[in-house]
């Protein structure tokens, strides 16, 4: 998904300059009152017209980097900034309408594939940001200053294309919270301003594997979400089972999600599930995986 460069580079134009794209009618069959709030023309220069439609299509592409919907003021802000933007450079705008097509159309294309969307919501922000930061152009207004206020950056290695934003953090958190709410214990809330303050030296310590897994945090967490979502109730009692046996023993809540994580990521299918019981009985094996896939958080959160 999203490998299509002169898409991506147009989708970075769209996104860094704030220039709105060319509305997709998704729908069947809209209402009379929709198509014309949609067509309704927000402004003119050189015979070339931007419309409420094109405005609402920039939105979704901006939602859909930030993985979040945006408040109202939010959009009205965009809405404002697009309209000066068309003004100063309507050609440029529309030079971008039929690439950006292609993102919305793939965007469409895979609505019903989580771990896909996911995947190229990583690898668009990656473009975007770092397009961006090689152009100075990371603070001045564009779409992406919605987009960061939603997912501000916490890290970034411009020559390793690596890059940690809160929407990583929370990805990362999320299946350490699935394994303690499976046991019944507390949740841990991110603090992502000792993270900023930690992740340079933390960095330093990881192997490339370990860089992988942060930057791909978000699509492995879905992918685990889907694997279980296909499971069947004997097969989540067991695997709720094995976490509290892992905990007892005294592993830590991190280690343990590493491990669900390592096993859902090898093929996303309900099997997945089926082959980590298989390993339920062999502590050995357990342990050994454990170990392999540490992500190490005690030391990064202890900062």
């Amino acid at each position: 998904m999203f490998n299509r460069m002169r898409a991506v580079t147009f989708t970075i134009l769209l996104l860094s300059t704030a220039s709105p794209v060319i509305t997709i009618n998704t729908a069947v069959a809209q209402t009379q009152s929709s198509t014309k709030i949609a067509s309704t023309v927000l402004a003119t220069a050189n015979g070339q017209q931007l419309t409420q439609g094109m405005v609402d299509s920039g939105i979704k592409i901006g939602e859909f980097v930030a993985g979040q919907k945006f408040s109202q003021e939010d959009k009205r802000w965009i809405k404002e900034l697009l309209i000066k933007n068309f003004h100063q450079n309507p050609n440029n705008t529309m030079q971008g309408y039929r690439f950006t097509e292609q993102i919305l159309s793939e965007m469409k294309k895979y609505s019903q594939n989580p771990v896909r969307l996911a995947l190229g919501r990583e690898r668009l922000f990656r473009h975007v940001y770092f397009h961006d930061l090689a152009k100075n152009q990371v603070n001045q207004p564009s779409i992406m200053t919605i987009v960061y206020k939603y997912s501000p950056v916490i890290f970034a290695d411009p020559g390793n294309n690596f890059v940690v934003t809160k929407r990583t953090i929370d990805s990362i958190y999320a299946p350490i919270n699935f394994v303690a709410q499976s046991a019944g214990r507390p949740t841990q809330t991110p603090n992502y301003q000792g993270m900023a303050q930690g992740f340079p030296r933390y960095y330093k310590t990881i192997s490339a594997h370990q860089k992988k897994n942060w930057a791909t945090a978000e699509s492995r967490w879905v992918r685990f979400q889907t694997a279980w979502s296909k499971s069947s109730p004997q097969q989540k009692q067991k695997i709720a089972a094995f976490i509290n046996k892992q905990l007892k023993a005294g592993h830590d809540e991190g280690n343990i999600a590493g491990y669900l994580l390592h096993n859902a990521n090898s093929q996303n299918t309900a099997s997945n599930i089926n082959g980590l019981q298989s390993k339920i009985n062999d502590e050995l094996e357990s342990l050994r995986i454990l170990n392999k896939h540490n992500f190490q958080m005690r030391y990064l959160f202890g900062i």
